[in-house]
């Protein structure tokens, strides 16, 4: 087989044709321009009437000096004719190559491989991934269902990459909000009540607190001086503490579970506090620390940037102190590639900051340092914020999602799955869809009254589109007949399309880091299957037809559970 002047293996065949369809289509023009890689102005064409692929001339215009139509005819009469390409198209100054669907179709299917979407971009790199962090004085919220979850779903993006990642879940559990929460069992309650009734009174006595403070200022000093207490290990207080953090850790957990994210490591900030002073001479033999009333700062406005402060005027630490003794604690220990720090878009200037010390100190490291920000998220009603109770905590908004996902299943009958598990696991799917269907960066509301709907871009709606699929091969009797793929329509051509290109959607998701990405094209895959399979009896036809399209069905289902599982989505085999 002369393919591209090249006589080529069948098997190296397929494989160049399943893993880079641009690329094969930029060998295919013999027509060469200096510095000038055809692969990379070949894109997706925007409908199936003008293509498959094309390629846009304009940006050669002035290269060549000629018009983009003049240069669509230069480059398309020198494409040599293969077997991948049905015909080539001149419009407007686009290239549109229509692909051989039934040869590609044989190629790509009969070739697919789960295992070739295991990608060692990362070449076991070491990656650390911080995020989650609750704050233990507090109820954990809907904020934290963000942080949580797209920092999962990078750290599964990182792994199919090929990269050894750390799950860290750097935990609040140090300042004055503890002093407050023991401070109110002190005045309004007790060990036995803490122990009997567990994190939900503990953010009462919190929220009493903050309320009482309002027109007690004293408090404000109270809850100052028994956090001084817990920093000097006091004999009395210093255990409340341990116990405090212990139940709300515990609970934090149990949430942490419930929404398929799991650690590797909680150490937070009172683990990593201890090494301040080693941090805070570092600091100034380097020169770093400067006075500024009564307060040990980082200079940064040479970098414009504000001040850092490292050591208030009583001798406290900061956020930023503990961030810079974890960050070296963490690369002594596991060496790492890359630190990233998934965080919301106000923390911006707090990394900033972190990673401009960490490279006026000389670690090398501070380069391989990341923030992954994202925006604000809320329900209808407006903001969340933990100080005006409890109001769209965690914990209330897995019990609606575990009651809606309840209420949609009790009339169906199961023969496979447990019920109660297929309810989790679609209160699960909603919530964590929720954060990951829009851009990372966006703020975006979660709009609990149509999260559970069969129709839309929904996490039920995907889960339901995969059942379906389970349910035809559970009915599909195997054939050895060799599959006859004359029969795919433009629909069935798409999703093999998309089968062959989900590696670059795995890429461009883990580059961009932005899960989204990969939420629209599994969106995308859901969108078109159901058309597919409205349109199109799949298990009609003779057994070379029909082999075909269970080909098809069989890799789409591969794909969507590693897609599924990419974005925090359990897949279910009834529903």
């Amino acid at each position: 087989m002369i393919f591209f002047n090249i006589v080529a293996k069948y098997e190296e065949l397929c494989y160049y044709i399943c893993m880079n369809l641009k690329k094969c289509l930029a060998d295919s023009i013999t027509f060469k321009l200096e510095n000038v890689d055809f692969e990379n102005l070949i894109v997706e064409s925007i409908s199936p009437d003008k293509g498959d692929y094309c390629l846009p001339c304009f940006s050669l215009a002035k290269l060549m000096k000629k018009s983009p139509v003049e240069i669509a005819n230069i480059i398309s009469a020198s494409i040599e004719k293969t077997d991948l390409i049905e015909r080539v198209e001149i419009l407007n100054g686009y290239i549109n190559f229509f692909l051989n669907k039934t040869y590609v179709s044989k190629m790509i299917l009969e070739n697919f491989n789960l295992a070739d979407l295991k990608l060692n971009d990362g070449k076991n790199e070491i990656v650390l991934i911080d995020y989650g962090s609750p704050n233990l004085a507090k109820f954990l919220h809907i904020g934290h269902l963000k942080s949580s979850i797209i920092g999962e779903s990078l750290a599964r993006l990182f792994e199919q990459c090929g990269y050894v990642v750390k799950r860290l879940n750097y935990v609040g559990d140090y300042g004055t909000p503890f002093g407050k929460i023991i401070g109110g069992m002190l005045k309004w309650g007790s060990m036995e009540e803490v122990k009997q009734k567990g994190n939900e009174v503990l953010q009462d006595y919190y929220i009493r607190f903050n309320q009482e403070e309002k027109d007690n200022p004293e408090l404000t000093q109270f809850a100052r001086d028994i956090f001084k207490k817990i920093e000097l290990r006091d004999k009395e207080i210093y255990p409340i503490y341990q116990t405090i953090v212990d139940i709300a850790l515990a609970d934090a957990k149990r949430m942490f579970d419930l929404l398929g994210v799991k650690f590797d490591d909680y150490r937070g900030e009172m683990y990593y506090n201890q090494f301040a002073p080693q941090v805070i001479k570092m600091l100034e033999d380097k020169h770093l620390l400067v006075e500024s009333q009564g307060a040990k700062i980082v200079d940064l406005s040479p970098y414009d940037l504000t001040p850092a402060v490292i050591l208030k005027n009583d001798g406290t630490t900061l956020y930023t102190t503990r961030d810079i003794c974890a960050v070296i604690e963490r690369y002594k220990e596991y060496h790492f590639n890359k630190m990233i720090y998934v965080t919301a878009i106000q923390q911006n200037l707090n990394f900033q900051q972190l990673f401009k010390i960490m490279e006026l100190a000389g670690y090398e490291f501070a380069h391989d340092m990341e923030h992954v920000s994202y925006g604000m998220m809320s329900l209808p009603d407006g903001k969340i914020s933990s100080r005006r109770g409890k109001q769209a905590v965690l914990v209330d908004l897995m019990d609606y999602a575990l009651n809606e996902a309840n209420n949609i299943i009790k009339d169906r009958k199961f023969e496979i799955e447990d019920p109660k598990e297929v309810a989790k696991k679609v209160a699960r799917a909603v919530l964590n869809f929720s954060v990951l269907k829009v851009d990372r960066n966006k703020d975006c509301v979660f709009d609990v009254k149509t999260a559970f709907s069969f129709e839309g871009e929904t996490a039920p709606y995907m889960q339901y589109t995969y059942t379906r699929i389970e349910s035809i091969l559970r009915k599909h009797e195997e054939s050895k007949i060799k599959a006859n793929y004359t029969c795919f329509n433009l629909d069935a051509f798409e999703l093999v399309k998309y089968i062959n290109d989900f590696a670059s959607s795995i890429r461009q998701s883990l580059i961009k880091r932005d899960p989204s990405i990969m939420v629209k094209r599994l969106l995308d895959i859901c969108k078109t299957f159901n058309k597919f399979y409205t349109a199109t009896k799949i298990l009609d036809g003779d057994d070379d037809i029909r082999n075909a399209k269970i080909n098809l069905i069989k890799a789409l289902r591969d794909v969507l559970a590693l897609g599924f599982n990419l974005i925090c989505i359990d897949t279910l085999k009834e529903m």
